[in-house]
């Protein structure tokens, strides 16, 4: 066995990858409708607000550690921009850039806390996105709202819409996708081929040595919060916007299924290694799972408990992966010795 293919099967990407086409083909036989142009479609479209928050699990767990807080700080923030915009004219433009920048400063709270007196990211984010749940339930209200004119533009933006042969139902796949592959090229572009991105992966392979190399590290991790915020209010106005109404309650607890697609495709919790393709492959397969456990009349509560399965499967895969770095770093430092 060569070197590229003992690299290949060390990879969890390569499982995730065989385990959806071995899923696909066993939901196929069972239900007959899997492979439905339009089951793809919705496939496809359901997987961009959680590939979106993807990023910011990644961003998260490479450099720093948890991020619990993204998907409330998309919601209030969706919620705060749908309000302003039934009360104004204010163009799309304006009130995305007010979003972003909502969403920037709930990072530069994380950030600031994390960085300047080393509070546990996880404690930080989970205490954040409870103010937003009480901002977003106890002075808003939460209601739900439907999307507000400025918007109405973009929730009605599909690319195309496809019809089953087989059962006649139709499916449209919503533009946020270009969104979606537009962050994921930005973000490619910015891990593999910047400074700051190979210092993301630095500071979480080992700080330490990150801070010897003349990597600043405080100023890398506020950023990534900072950039987290911004890439959640991303997801939570595309998410408003697929769905044509705005309710943050939808938006509670969206953290478990992203931290289990990331760690499934390959995150580890202790940082320093993850990938864009793990992310996406992740969330396909839990999207896959969630989409054909619905087809063969399982409950969504069982769901749950499989998600909840995963994350542990994942947590511990991924300390045995750090575990056999570190020893396999410490007889290459015997042997060089």
């Amino acid at each position: 066995m060569n070197k590229k293919t003992k690299r290949l099967l060390g990879r969890n990407e390569f499982y995730v990858a065989a385990i959806i086409i071995v899923l696909a083909l066993i939901i196929q036989v069972i239900s007959g409708q899997f492979i439905a142009i339009n089951n793809l479609v919705d496939l496809a479209r359901a997987i961009i607000v959680n590939a979106i928050y993807a990023l910011c699990g990644l961003l998260a767990f490479v450099s720093t550690g948890a991020d619990v807080s993204f998907p409330m700080i998309a919601g209030m923030t969706t919620y705060i921009i749908f309000k302003v915009a039934e009360v104004t004219a204010l163009p799309a433009f304006v009130l995305v850039a007010m979003a972003l920048a909502i969403g920037a400063l709930c990072g530069c709270i994380n950030g600031f806390f994390i960085v300047k007196y080393h509070f546990n990211s996880l404690i930080v984010t989970l205490s954040t996105s409870a103010i937003c749940y009480g901002i977003a339930f106890g002075a808003l209200k939460g209601v739900r709202i439907d999307v507000p004119d400025a918007f109405k533009a973009f929730s009605k933006w599909n690319l195309f819409t496809v019809r089953s042969g087989i059962t006649g139902l139709g499916a449209k796949m919503h533009g946020a996708i270009l969104i979606m592959i537009l962050l994921y090229v930005l973000a490619y572009l910015v891990l593999r081929h910047t400074m700051v991105g190979r210092s993301i992966y630095a500071i979480g392979g080992d700080e330490i040595s990150a801070r010897r190399a003349g990597i600043q590290v405080d100023k890398v991790r506020f950023g990534v919060f900072v950039v987290n915020g911004m890439i959640a209010v991303i997801g939570g106005l595309c998410y408003a916007c697929m769905c044509k109404n705005c309710s943050p309650m939808e938006y509670y607890g969206g953290e478990n299924i992203v931290i289990a697609a990331i760690v499934l495709g390959g995150v580890r919790l202790t940082g320093g290694h993850g990938t864009l393709l793990g992310c996406l492959l992740g969330t396909f397969l839990l999207s896959m799972v969630s989409n054909s456990l619905t087809l063969i009349g399982v409950s969504v509560y069982w769901q749950n408990v499989f998600i909840g399965l995963i994350i542990v499967i994942g947590a511990s895969i991924s300390a045995i992966q750090a575990k056999r770095s570190l020893k396999a770093s410490k007889e290459l430092g015997k042997e060089a010795a």
